[in-house]
């Protein structure tokens, strides 16, 4: 995602192409084998269409459990297991002691002892590292393209005075700090999150809660489930982009509002939901989010250049930004206080696919 420098001068620029190959590729197995993928790194594009050879593993995934992600850079779906042994067979055990029909719930301990496990699966925009196994030699072709300084903040527009927190409907209470700022058209929005990959949000409706809440029961991946509605100056967000995780507990989001009609600013709130939080009290559920902010503006700002339609201006701080504070649900958010300004721009041509 970053450009690699030597002296001022770019010998790698950020968002390149890597290839590689797969040298291990296992589905799930019987008797509760997991998968298993390892991939290697053989080439990468230090400039277009010129690519030098690297040596390199994967290193880290976004999604990976913790243990899944060895040194080689093999990846498993988890630890190899019996299925069965332990949870499903000492049932049929106690069901026949107390004399109850055994052999159907035998039956289907054997059913759990013998089926697959769960295969390998790394989905679109999730992140992850390439650590290199031998050192990279780049040939020095005797050109030196500085590091692009951003743009001064004199470009910014003059901003209204406002509240930089969302809140909640009756505007009791402050929530999420915003932390992107964006200048450009709705279309030029929609365009640079499409083309990044993020899908619009739904809106909220009783279909698509029931979807939301169905794929978290199932731990699947809901592509456009809603997100819930914050308010800024008693505005429901005018906007929200989500990036799907591996199920509909976990996903990247924004909120964004148009601050100011003349000027094209929009102003966003970004963070990552992480989990769910369920209280007996509250008709709905509230996700759990991470409570580093920072990490998520920046992984947009990030997806945004590398879409080709934005450029990063510079980051602020906007009056009355906090570093500490609470969201609406009670959640601790931790901040650097900045909100990244970013440009948006015509789109470039597609990213060509490389297999």
């Amino acid at each position: 995602m970053g450009a690699l420098v030597r002296d001022s001068c770019v010998v790698v620029p950020p968002y390149t192409r890597a290839k590689g190959r797969i040298v291990v590729s296992k589905g799930g197995g019987r008797f509760g084998r997991h998968g298993r993928l390892g991939l290697r790194f053989d080439s990468l594009e230090v400039r277009p269409g010129r690519w030098a050879a690297i040596s390199g593993v994967l290193d880290t995934l976004e999604y990976a459990k913790p243990g899944t992600l060895t040194d080689s850079g093999l990846v498993s779906s988890g630890k190899t297991s019996v299925v069965g042994v332990g949870k499903r067979l000492v049932p049929a055990g106690v069901a026949a002691a107390v004399d109850l029909a055994a052999a159907p719930v035998a039956l289907l301990g054997g059913y759990a002892l013998v089926r697959r496990g769960p295969p390998v699966r790394i989905i679109a925009g999730e992140i992850g590292g390439i650590r290199l196994t031998e050192p990279l030699d780049l040939v020095d072709d005797g050109r030196c393209e500085p590091v692009s300084a951003h743009r001064e903040l004199a470009d910014l527009p003059a901003l209204p005075q406002f509240v930089p927190r969302t809140e909640n409907r009756a505007g009791t209470v402050l929530g999420d700090p915003f932390n992107v700022l964006l200048l450009g058209t709705a279309s030029a929005v929609d365009s640079a999150f499409a083309r990044a990959g993020w899908v619009r949000a739904q809106k909220p409706s009783v279909l698509a809660v029931t979807k939301e809440v169905t794929a978290a029961i199932a731990s699947r991946p809901a592509i456009s489930a809603p997100v819930s509605t914050q308010y800024f100056e008693s505005r429901p967000q005018d906007l929200a982009y989500v990036l799907p995780g591996p199920n509909a507990r976990i996903r990247h989001h924004i909120r964004i509002w148009l601050l100011d009609s003349l000027s094209l600013v929009w102003i966003g709130a970004a963070n990552k939901d992480i989990g769910v939080i369920f209280k007996p009290w509250e008709p709905q559920a509230t996700h759990r989010i991470d409570s580093h902010i920072d990490r998520e503006r920046d992984r947009i700002v990030h997806d945004l250049e590398a879409s080709g339609c934005a450029d990063l201006v510079d980051y602020t701080t906007l009056p009355g930004a906090v570093t500490q504070a609470r969201n609406t649900s009670g959640q601790k958010i931790v901040s650097d206080g900045r909100t990244a300004v970013v440009r948006l721009r015509p789109c470039g041509p597609s990213p060509v696919a490389v297999p």
